[in-house]
């Protein structure tokens, strides 16, 4: 099943070509783990997906991107309902300097989904699904900053369930994590796939073969520019890789 289709996309910072051509299919509920060196075009084309480019200055996108067959750069686009259909987890946790609670209330209260009892309990179906109901359930009142780092990206998540969303993008949502408060995470990820679709960003190479079903392997080509250089199934990727630079990067010959 296909939860978003890339075709000839192409994004410019001013005259700077920041990924070139790239086409591709990411597949419904599966996680889809993309690779490749600092600068190649891994966050430019998770941002691509629920249009965050569109608050970066000179940006432009071309090309096409179709979430349920809608192409989402088609003037008339609700882009606030678009990234209610397609949330995002950052690569810092970034609560909201309120309560547990809110934090979680903070979407369905904006757009009105639901109130009263109804919330309380949409709020905590979300942080179980997030893994954090029995750490905070006696201390929704208390200030979402005041949690470990760990916690306040699983809050993130809870947040951006809460809206209940179609695709959750990942950008490096792990790296400011300590190794166990990752495992977590990646738990928490694979139970996820159930119901969502998943793309994460990421350059832990380990945790790129623990927890995704497909991998995207972008690379520099010599305009500077980012290119997918190879995709697919993770197994394949990870050991009969069909490019010789994907062998080398995820080898640690460069990269």
């Amino acid at each position: 099943m296909e939860a978003i289709r890339v075709e000839r996309l192409d994004v410019r910072y001013g005259a700077r070509l920041a990924l070139a051509d790239v086409s591709t299919s990411l597949g419904g509920r599966r996680i889809t783990a993309l690779i490749g060196p600092s600068g190649c075009g891994k966050s430019t084309f998770l941002r691509c997906l629920n249009r965050m480019n569109d608050t970066i200055p000179n940006a432009r996108v071309t090309g096409r991107v179709l979430l349920g067959g809608t192409d989402l750069y088609l003037p008339g686009v609700d882009v606030t309902g678009l990234r209610r259909r397609v949330g995002m987890v950052f690569q810092r946790p970034n609560p909201f300097p309120q309560t547990v609670f809110e934090n979680v209330a903070f979407g369905p209260r904006v757009l009105g989904t639901v109130r009263g009892a109804v919330l309380a309990d949409l709020v905590e179906a979300s942080l179980r699904s997030a893994d954090l109901w029995d750490e905070v359930k006696d201390s929704l009142g208390r200030d979402a900053l005041a949690l470990s780092l760990g916690q306040q990206q699983r809050l993130c998540i809870a947040r951006a369930i809460a809206v209940e969303p179609e695709v959750i993008l990942m950008d490096e949502p792990c790296s400011a994590l300590d190794p166990v408060a990752t495992l977590r995470v990646e738990e928490l990820m694979r139970r996820l796939r159930e119901r969502y679709t998943i793309v994460i960003v990421t350059h832990n190479m380990q945790q790129a073969a623990r927890v995704s079903d497909d991998t995207g392997f972008f690379w520099i080509d010599g305009r500077q520019a980012g290119i997918l250089a190879e995709f697919g199934p993770t197994d394949q990727v990870f050991t009969h890789p069909r490019d010789k630079r994907t062998e080398d990067y995820i080898t640690g010959r460069f990269g």
